[in-house]
């Protein structure tokens, strides 16, 4: 009886955080990114040589709440962006040249499930 009392109590302080300061769970790329009224963002620098042509992003996911914008940024400019809500499944495709650029997450109150994956890979035309 005690264990289930500290159980519920853990669940109800773990709810009365989230609803106050949001909250992530997971680590993207390898496993799903669950938000309780989330925000904030992620940087995850990458490097391209030059056999590569593309950035590919892969992003499914469903939010009931707030929104996710997807950047990839050279230098602090933001070569491309895309924004999602709701339910979404897309593959984006950035163009790069050699050199070093970051993969920009920023959520807005998100409240949802989110899945990321990205490459740098050659394409044919």
């Amino acid at each position: 009886m005690r264990s289930l009392l500290l159980l519920v109590l853990a669940a109800l302080g773990l709810y009365w955080y989230a609803e106050r300061y949001g909250l992530a769970v997971g680590y993207p790329p390898f496993l799903p990114v669950f938000y309780w009224k989330y925000t904030g963002e992620a940087l995850y620098p990458i490097r391209v040589t030059g056999l590569y042509d593309s950035v590919k992003v892969v992003v499914s996911g469903s939010l009931q709440e707030g929104r996710l914008r997807v950047a990839l940024l050279r230098d602090g400019r933001a070569v491309g962006e895309r924004a999602f809500a709701g339910a979404f499944r897309e593959e984006l495709r950035f163009p790069v040249q050699a050199g070093e650029y970051a993969l920009r997450f920023r959520l807005e109150g998100a409240k949802g499930q989110v899945r990321y994956d990205w490459v740098t890979t050659k394409f044919a035309p």
